[in-house]
């Protein structure tokens, strides 16, 4: 190979990753969202039994996306899916499991916490799923660049449920 065509290779390479600079910071002032650890997956026991036979059903929070609108405000559309799937001691076809979305300012002060139900319709295989749509405004961009948001989901546990989930 000649060293004309090495340096041409070369150049040419240096030019396209111009093009792509990996350094380059983009800020959005849309909410970070989280599923939280602990709590993004509850399993519910029939009786007080704890061994998989008692297992009623599993849930999971997951597949969250986000999108996000920033103007004079700031909104985001978030957009999960609930899944369960039931276990020996599945009694009822359906079942409601309470949720919770949280936003918390700066990473440490709870803004505002909603609980919500979603009802959960297993099928023949024993399987549910809903998909949910949660909407979170910051009312003023100003007050959406003075503090960072984030939202995070996860299951309204009970205590014996809490502990299960930091046990297993």
């Amino acid at each position: 190979m000649s060293v004309r065509l090495v340096l041409a290779s070369a150049l040419m390479l240096f030019v396209a990753a111009c093009n792509r600079n990996p350094l380059e910071v983009t800020i959005s002032r849309c909410l970070a969202v989280a599923v939280v650890g602990d709590v993004g997956t509850l399993t519910k026991f029939s009786g007080s039994g704890r061994t998989t036979d008692d297992v009623e059903f599993t849930a999971s929070i997951r597949d969250v996306q986000s999108s996000c609108e920033e103007g004079n405000s700031v909104e985001s559309e978030v957009t999960f899916t609930i899944g369960a799937q039931g276990g020996p001691a599945l009694a009822d076809s359906v079942v409601t499991v309470p949720y919770f979305a949280a936003v918390l300012k700066d990473n440490s002060q709870i803004v505002t916490k909603r609980i919500y139900d979603v009802t959960l319709r297993f099928d023949s295989e024993g399987n549910a799923v809903s998909n949910e749509v949660l909407t979170q405004l910051v009312p003023t961009i100003e007050q959406a660049r003075r503090y960072n948001y984030e939202l995070l989901l996860g299951f309204q546990l009970d205590p014996k449920d809490a502990v299960f989930n930091i046990v297993r």
